[in-house]
């Protein structure tokens, strides 16, 4: 990424480039951005984002994250700022653009000292965890795949075949609600804390999870991934 003092014209991009771009309302951020940027545009997305992560912070201070009143208050202040919150909106290439840069200037500011790492670490898996959670079923195996994580989900009749199993390893889940979730095979090495709390149903070397507990893992790799690349960039400061 660079930027300058001059303002400059962003190139026009056909909507199949856009959807290459930014095929999700959410990232794990795995690229950074190439593109030039003026100093005031870089200034402001700085600005926003700070807004935003702030406002993260104090919802989950003063609600219990995932409740109605906190996602419904958190998906206003992403509206009011205008990044990327949800994946059925038309024309979402700029918010998804605005939510992509200005993640990677934060990382410049928030690399520099173990407390303000840990911050912003939180405050973008609370993020992502809002956005995953109103992520509609049918577009989370191409957010996955997008995402570098190998993590499948399997048939119906796969499903059927072990459903006395995953019942007994998942408590929550009864056979009228295995019917309508999906369940993701994972590496058993990405689904040690599950496997830990004996949460979850081993078989071949591989984990057996519902979408309800996969989040834990997801956020668990984007914290994995998140914290290296902080801490690569202060080392090179």
């Amino acid at each position: 990424m660079e930027f300058s003092g001059v303002k400059r014209r962003k190139p026009r991009l056909v909507d199949n480039q856009k959807n290459a771009c930014y095929p999700h309302s959410l990232q794990f951020y795995l690229q950074p951005p190439s593109e030039n940027i003026s100093l005031i545009e870089f200034e402001n997305l700085a600005i926003d984002r700070v807004k935003l992560l702030k406002s993260v912070e104090n919802l989950g201070v003063s609600h219990m994250k995932g409740t109605e009143q906190y996602q419904s208050k958190l998906e206003a202040e992403l509206r009011k700022l205008k990044f990327s919150y949800r994946e059925n909106l038309e024309d979402e290439y700029e918010p998804r653009r605005r939510d992509h840069i200005s993640h990677f200037i934060l990382r410049l500011a928030y690399c520099q000292s173990e407390d303000l790492r840990r911050w912003f670490i939180q405050q973008e898996m609370d993020l992502l965890r809002f956005r995953f959670s109103i992520l509609p079923k049918d577009k989370v195996q191409s957010f996955l795949k997008d995402s570098h994580l190998q993590f499948e989900a399997i048939s119906d009749g796969e499903k059927t075949l072990r459903e006395q199993d995953l019942i007994a390893s998942s408590p929550s889940l009864s056979g009228a609600q295995l019917d309508l979730e999906s369940v993701y095979k994972i590496p058993f090495a990405d689904a040690l804390d599950l496997f830990r709390g004996r949460k979850v149903y081993l078989e071949n070397g591989f984990a057996y999870v519902p979408l309800r507990d996969i989040v834990a893992i997801i956020l668990n790799d984007f914290r994995t991934k998140l914290s290296k690349a902080l801490a690569g960039l202060c080392a090179r400061r």
